[in-house]
């Protein structure tokens, strides 16, 4: 039956069709100004705040989903998976970006997963087996380049920026610094991103 239910809302024609049909057959709550493009949400939970955007062909499966006030998310992202995803006010996903979700992601207030073909990822052998957590946590105002791979169990604390094609096997508990490298590492510090960079 939901099969049927996502084939229907992806064609909807307009968004207030789409808004409504969310809200009726799967009780979503849906703040005011909205917009949702031609997109699939599959959560068992779902509160999104008000002016948000999602764009078309995103696929959202998760299991808690909360998306605060003013968020952008651009077109082609996947982020699926059994655990929650939350991110916070003012902040943007850009595009065809993937974020596993075997374990929870959080992104903070004013954060940028920005560019193309980035990774998240929450699962690994070893660790997944041991029970570990391997919960990923992006802090408020930080921003993440292109083509960035975050590892299982990462933490990247408030107001960093991860260069493009970073590959983040380490949580990086200091702000104020710019991470790059595979493997990552610290290149600069003391250094706000967004007056500086």
């Amino acid at each position: 039956m939901k099969k049927i239910l996502f084939f229907i809302v992806k064609r909807l024609p307009s968004n207030y069709l789409r808004i409504l049909f969310y809200k009726i057959f799967f009780k979503y709550k849906i703040g005011r100004s909205v917009k949702i493009g031609k997109s699939i949400i599959n959560a068992k939970k779902v509160i999104i705040g008000d002016n948000v955007l999602i764009r078309d062909n995103n696929h959202i499966s998760c299991n808690v989903l909360k998306i605060e006030k003013n968020v952008s998310i651009h077109s082609g992202n996947r982020i699926m998976g059994t655990a929650d995803f939350s991110i916070g006010e003012n902040s943007r996903i850009i595009n065809n970006h993937f974020i596993d979700l075997y374990n929870n992601v959080v992104i903070g207030k004013n954060s940028w997963l920005a560019g193309k073909n980035s990774q998240i990822w929450t699962h690994g052998s070893v660790s997944t087996k041991l029970g570990k957590n391997l919960d990923v946590v992006v802090g408020d105002n930080v921003y993440i380049g292109s083509n960035v791979s975050i590892a299982p169990g990462v933490k990247i604390v408030d107001v960093n920026l991860v260069g493009l094609g970073t590959v983040v096997t380490q949580s990086f508990m200091k702000p104020k610094t710019i991470i790059i490298g595979n493997p990552s590492k610290v290149v600069k510090e003391d250094i706000d991103w967004r007056k500086d960079w």
